[in-house]
């Protein structure tokens, strides 16, 4: 089947569904961007940042900026510091524009092979292995992606996209927004944050009797429990990184890993742990020198051989269609004291010990040289045994058990231990981020988060190794009031840069102790200059209250 945009222009079937079940129509959404493309064509900016919590919202700012001929990024999140640093480039964040009512006027759009090549946006990548970099890609590009889905994904048109994870990131675009949009399917609008709610809306979904598929990934699929039962679902997608082994028999229906990067789209799928991977329709690889993966596409940002950075085994050599097998990053090899090491096998002598659950080893620089260090997330046995001795003692254990099973340079020098390995906005392993909890901590450790308007989730970690903790008090240590007023400014002064300082406070309470290893959830409302903010550990609130910030537009 081929797709198009231009072919549902005018259908009057639906493409959006609203949690109360409303339908948005094809025909109703593209009446909505050519009203918004009129308004926004008339603004002076020929660059536009696009950050949209609302699905349909996002969707309809796209288009209607590429109509305008606007150049759109799409940032990996929205805080503080990045609108101070694209404003001084003259880039702000489009909303929505006031229109003038067109609503008896036909629809006149040509979205033509002209339109979609010269229609461009920028993609960043997740920053994972460094500074984010900007991909461009036509839309033309990513038109062509959804037909290497639609070729390689036996889907009925009948089919509802309900996602876990955000469109801002192009594989939620991808397969929740563009899909559809161009397949003449239907996505369900809002992100679901849990299992729960997908088992929930699948039910709500019976009424439209619709089948549906789901895009979510391994930092949700991995808290599955085998009592939340899919319902009318034909598949499960996961990208953004390696879905752990044992986490598919939890679910009830089947799940395709998706294996890709913001540089080239999709390269490949699989449906079974230790499968090999299978390139989609549209994707030649090959093996280039040290059996570096190279990926020849046609919706990639370049038609040319892309070098991936992975290291592969092809099947069948010479055949570019062929399945391979990932065998980790090349880029993890580093040389430490004239000796290479692979970080990828050290990771794997590391998580064979019973105590350890998941790692990621670094190379970090002290005093001029390197050193290898971890952050590891303990078995629950284990991380019982860590509060009840010294972190000193604990490791020294760790580090005995690995004399057996690594040299001496090639055993992590020092180590945090978590809850979890903190992940980015996008869900994805937040590699850049774990450097800085090896420099002196002064705020706690930012496990996961969910960023809206006026919203922000944060599940914090309370490191022992927190600068608040240090002399307070030395036998019990407990993170003081001050300091957590102090990360709660932070954390809303970087979700919303409108917010300059803080003057005020209201109904402040402090109602239980905060101690290391703890593990807590930040809920942050915004409106207008108030802050609410709630802290919560196993649904029993620990401290709640009002900031009051000053705004560029308060009286000094």
């Amino acid at each position: 089947m081929l797709c198009h945009f231009q072919n549902h222009l005018h259908s009057l079937k639906p493409l959006c569904i609203q949690p109360d079940l409303s339908q948005i129509r094809f025909q109703d959404f593209w009446q909505d961007v050519i009203q918004q493309s009129y308004a926004i064509e008339s603004l002076a900016q020929d660059s536009w940042a696009l950050w949209e919590a609302d699905s349909y919202q996002f969707l309809v700012l796209l288009f209607a900026a590429l109509l305008a001929q606007k150049q759109v990024l799409l940032p990996p999140h929205r805080v503080s510091d990045l609108e101070k640093e694209l404003a001084e480039q003259n880039i702000y964040f489009l909303q929505r524009q006031p229109v003038a009512s067109i609503q008896n006027q036909k629809i006149e759009l040509n979205l033509d092979d002209a339109f979609l090549n010269q229609a461009q946006l920028f993609f960043y990548t997740s920053g994972s292995t460094g500074q984010p970099k900007k991909i461009p890609r036509s839309l033309h590009q990513l038109l062509n992606e959804v037909q290497g889905l639609d070729a390689s994904f036996q889907l009925p048109e009948q089919a509802i996209a309900i996602a876990t994870v955000s469109h801002q990131h192009i594989y939620g675009l991808l397969f929740k927004l563009l899909w559809p949009l161009a397949s003449g399917r239907f996505f369900y609008q809002a992100q679901l944050a849990f299992p729960e709610d997908v088992a929930d809306i699948q039910k709500k979904l019976t009424a439209l009797k619709l089948q549906n598929y789901v895009i979510s990934s391994p930092a949700l699929l991995k808290r599955w429990t085998r009592d939340v039962l899919l319902q009318d679902c034909l598949t499960v997608y996961s990208s953004g990184g390696k879905l752990e082994s044992g986490i598919r028999p939890y679910l009830n229906r089947p799940i395709t890993e998706v294996f890709g990067s913001s540089e080239t789209g999709g390269i490949a799928h699989r449906q079974q742990d230790d499968a090999l991977w299978t390139p989609f329709a549209n994707v030649d690889i090959q093996a280039a020198e040290q059996q570096e993966l190279q990926v020849r596409t046609n919706h990639a940002f370049s038609e040319d051989w892309i070098f991936t950075g992975d290291k592969v085994e092809v099947i069948e050599p010479g055949n570019l269609k062929s399945s391979f097998r990932l065998l980790g990053r090349l880029d993890r090899i580093v040389k430490l004291e004239e000796k290479r090491l692979s970080l990828d096998a050290i990771e794997q002598k590391i998580i064979e010990l019973d105590d350890i659950a998941q790692c990621h080893v670094l190379i970090l620089e002290r005093e001029h040289r390197q050193i290898l260090a971890c952050v590891a997330v303990l078995s629950d046995q284990a991380r019982v045994q860590l509060k009840q001795s010294s972190k000193a003692q604990f490791v020294a254990a760790i580090k005995a058990q690995l004399k057996s099973r690594l040299e001496s340079i090639a055993i992590p020098r020092q180590w945090r231990f978590l809850t979890q390995l903190p992940q980015n906005a996008q869900s994805k392993l937040n590699k850049q981020y774990m450097k800085s909890l090896f420099q002196p901590m002064l705020l706690p450790i930012v496990l996961e988060q969910q960023n809206e308007p006026d919203q922000a989730l944060y599940r914090l970690e309370f490191s022992p190794e927190l600068e608040c903790f240090k002399g307070h008090f030395p036998s019990q240590p407990i993170f003081p009031g001050v300091g957590q007023i102090g990360f709660i400014q932070h954390f809303a002064r970087q979700n919303w840069a409108q917010l300059e300082w803080c003057n005020g406070f209201e109904q402040l309470k402090f109602q239980d102790l905060i101690q290391p290893y703890m593990v807590l959830q930040l809920k942050m409302s915004r409106k207008l200059h108030k802050v609410s903010f709630e802290l919560t550990h196993a649904e029993q609130t620990l401290a709640s209250g009002r900031l009051l910030f000053h705004t560029p537009n308060d009286p000094i």
